[in-house]
């Protein structure tokens, strides 16, 4: 049921074998409990010049004022589509996406002018073999 977010109620209660109400106030209960937190779509990346990603590993000074400093600056970077605080030697770890290799060198350039990053680690993917949206299937509601 995560594959199809424009499912209507009528058709969700027809698959779980509940009554529309039923279906509306559970799909009203788990978004207001912030369970289902959107509905999005899916782009393909060739279809917006989007082909090639890479996972940057970047480490800077650990203090507050330098997190919120980068935090700031990585929001604005539309390239970057996640962003993991991480144990290690590594501060984050970002997934970003771009056109090709010329667009990524140019984020670098953008992500290392941060005043407070020491240095970035960068590994291109070659070929995604899968992902997937997290689902009822590998999570468990609060």
């Amino acid at each position: 049921m995560t594959t199809d977010g424009r499912q209507t109620v009528r058709a969700l209660a027809r698959i779980v074998g509940l009554s529309e109400p039923s279906v509306r106030e559970r799909l009203q209960r788990l978004e207001r409990d912030g369970v289902i937190t959107g509905y999005r779509a899916e782009l393909d990346p060739a279809s917006v010049d989007a082909t090639t990603a890479a996972f940057v590993a970047v480490r800077f000074e650990p203090d507050q004022d330098a997190k919120d400093q980068i935090n700031k600056r990585l929001e604005h970077e539309d390239c970057v589509l996640e962003v993991h605080e991480v144990a290690g030697e590594d501060c984050y770890w970002l997934k970003v996406r771009v056109s090709g290799t010329h667009a990524l060198a140019e984020s670098l350039d953008r992500i290392r002018a941060i005043p407070s990053v020491r240095s970035t680690s960068t590994t291109i993917v070659l070929r995604t073999v899968f992902e997937r949206p997290l689902g009822p299937d590998t999570a468990r509601p609060r």
